[in-house]
């Protein structure tokens, strides 16, 4: 179902993108496709915040042994990273 979502979304942005190309023209359409760049990295700047923040708060609370949290965390990472809002760290490092 994750899947299915996420090829709605896709689906959403080409039309988006093309609608607007249309409508707009090539100018149009380069600026809709730079700003959906825009707020894909702030999102993902964001995200990544947000991780090291629950990181964070995970050390200071002492939970970094707690089996149920590492792996609900551990969870959310691999699922944010999957679908592209968070970027591995050598990811990261080829820039």
């Amino acid at each position: 179902m994750s899947e299915e979502k996420e090829n709605i979304i896709e689906k959403l942005n080409k039309n988006l993108v093309d609608f607007v190309g249309k409508v707009f023209g090539d100018s149009g359409k380069e600026f809709i496709e730079k700003t959906q760049e825009k707020v894909k990295d702030f999102s993902s700047q964001s995200i990544k915040k947000f991780m090291e923040f629950s990181d964070s708060v995970i050390n200071k609370l002492n939970l970094a042994e707690n089996e149920q949290v590492i792996k609900a965390k551990d969870t959310i990472e691999d699922l944010l990273k999957q679908s592209g809002l968070l970027k591995d760290d050598s990811d990261e490092e080829e820039f």
